[in-house]
C-alpha cells in the first residue's frame, strides 16, 4: 500500500517505503513511463525487505499513482520529485539505484545531494537521452508536430499505445545533460550494470558515465546477451548479488 508525499510544489508523490534495520538505505529510480510497480523494483524492494534493509519506491509526477497528467510532466518535475523523497521520506545516507532513466536521474541527486549517498547502482542507463532522440532519431516530420503540437506519440516495444514525447520533455532534459561536461563530480562507489545487446540504449551510454565519474571505485558490469530490460532470473539475480555487494562494501 502506498502513501503520498505532498511535496513543497503542491505534488502528490506516490511512494512506498520500508524502514528496515539497517544504516544505509536503497532508493529507487524507475524508468521513462514507468513506475514503481515495475518488476525490477519490487524485486529489489521485496528482497530488501527479506534482510530488512531500508528501501523506498516512488513514482514520479505523471507515473503511477502521484498526480499531474503525464503530459504536462517533465524532468524539472522529476529531479523535484525525487529530490523530496531522498530528503522527506529517507532515512540516513543512501545507496541509489536508477534503471533507465531512472540512472540519468540517479546521477543528478547524486550530484545534488553528494553527502547523503553512499553509493549509485544504474541498470541500463539512457543518459541524457532526449539530446539523442532529437538529434539522431525524430524526423524532420516528427520536429515540425512536436514543435507544433508541443508533442508526438512515437512506438514504443514497451507499451501497445506508445509513448508521449512533448517539447517540454525534450527542453527540460536538455537542460539536465550530464555528458557535456568533461568529468560528473561522482566520488561515491559507482556500479554500471548493461546488456550487451540492449537495442534501446547502447552499453557506451554507460561507459561514458563510468570514464567521467570521479570515483575510483567504478565498475561497469556488461551482461551476456542481456537486453534493455535486464529481467529475466539470471540477470535479476546479478542485479540483485551486484547490490548486496556494494552495500557490503559501503556499509563499513
Amino acid at each position: 500500500m502506498h502513501k503520498i508525499l505532498h511535496t513543497r510544489h503542491k505534488r502528490k508523490i506516490a511512494y512506498m517505503h520500508y524502514k528496515g534495520k539497517s544504516k544505509i538505505g536503497f532508493l529507487f529510480f524507475p524508468g521513462f513511463n514507468s513506475d514503481m510497480k515495475g518488476y525490477k523494483a519490487l524485486k529489489i524492494y521485496n528482497w530488501c525487505k527479506s534482510k530488512k534493509y531500508q528501501c523506498t519506491l516512488f513514482d514520479y509526477s505523471g507515473h503511477g499513482n502521484s498526480s499531474k497528467k503525464f503530459i504536462d510532466s517533465s524532468f524539472t518535475e522529476w529531479i523535484e520529485d525525487s529530490n523530496e523523497i531522498l530528503n522527506k521520506v529517507t532515512s540516513g545516507p543512501q545507496i541509489l539505484i536508477g534503471s533507465s532513466m531512472g540512472g540519468w536521474i540517479a546521477i543528478k541527486i547524486g550530484l545534488l545531494n553528494p553527502k547523503k549517498i553512499k553509493g549509485i547502482l544504474t541498470i541500463a542507463a539512457a543518459p541524457d537521452f532526449t539530446k539523442r532522440l532529437w538529434q539522431k532519431h525524430l524526423s524532420r516530420a516528427q520536429k515540425e508536430k512536436i514543435n507544433k503540437n508541443g508533442f508526438i506519440i512515437i512506438p514504443s516495444d514497451y507499451d501497445d499505445e506508445g509513448y508521449i514525447i512533448t517539447k517540454k520533455i525534450i527542453d527540460s532534459g536538455n537542460k539536465n545533460l550530464i555528458l557535456g561536461s568533461k568529468t560528473l563530480e561522482i566520488k561515491s562507489p559507482l556500479r554500471l550494470i548493461h546488456g550487451d545487446k540492449d537495442k534501446d540504449v547502447h552499453w557506451k551510454e554507460s561507459l561514458k558515465i563510468f570514464n567521467k565519474c570521479k570515483s575510483l571505485n567504478a565498475e561497469l558490469i556488461l551482461i551476456k546477451n542481456g537486453d534493455h530490460r535486464l529481467s529475466n532470473n539470471q540477470q535479476l539475480k546479478k542485479i540483485i548479488l551486484t547490490v548486496q555487494s556494494l552495500f557490503n562494501e559501503v556499509k563499513r
